[in-house]
């Protein structure tokens, strides 16, 4: 009975580890799914582990794809840089609305990566978290806030000359940047929506 019992485990351990080793996933499914769990544990409490679980993969494939967690967080920066280029800063260079309209239209996007609307739950900043510690990520994160802002300053000179569109959209980053250290903190997302208000009135 013993050795039954021993056998049907086995039997059950190498039918899921065929089957895991027979499933086939992108890079574009692993980057998303560990964009899902940097988001709720953020990078440094995120094991490959985890992200191989969350994959359906064995750890040991994951290895396949990227060689570190270090080299898989890079091409998450990269992924949500080409996100925001297309998704949310695209907004800022529609030619034909006014600047308030755009910005709002630029905020709601962004909200949508900041905030979980269904829950409530604030997703943080993940890489200005990791670049802290890790200088590699430093230039990827540099260009992701270069684009910010241009496609502020972009805004803002539809109402002020450029060199006052500029200071307004380094401190607008700043202050959004802020806005989610402090939802953070307090676990509360309406920083976040008050800052985006007062960037609003600022150009009305």
């Amino acid at each position: 009975m013993f050795l039954n019992k021993r056998l049907v485990k086995y039997i059950n351990f190498a039918q899921k580890y065929n089957n895991l080793a027979k499933q086939k996933v992108d890079i574009d499914f692993i980057i998303n799914q560990s964009i899902k769990l940097f988001r709720i544990k953020t990078y440094h409490n995120t094991s490959m582990s985890d992200i191989a679980e969350a994959c359906g993969l064995l750890k040991g494939s994951l290895y396949h794809y990227f060689k570190s967690k270090e080299e898989l967080m890079g091409k998450v920066i990269i992924a949500v840089h080409e996100y925001f280029k297309t998704e949310v800063f695209t907004f800022a260079f529609k030619e034909e609305l006014n600047g308030v309209d755009r910005l709002q239209l630029l905020f709601e996007a962004a909200q949508i990566v900041f905030v979980n609307k269904k829950t409530g739950k604030m997703y943080g900043n993940m890489g200005v978290e990791s670049a802290m510690v890790i200088s590699d990520f430093t230039p990827l994160l540099q260009s992701f806030f270069n684009d910010f802002f241009l496609a502020l300053k972009h805004i803002y000179q539809t109402k002020f000359e450029e060199s006052i569109a500029e200071e307004l959209a380094e401190r607008s980053v700043a202050e959004i940047e802020g806005s989610i250290m402090l939802s953070r903190i307090y676990d509360n997302p309406q920083y976040i929506f008050n800052t985006f208000e007062r960037l609003i009135d600022r150009i009305r």
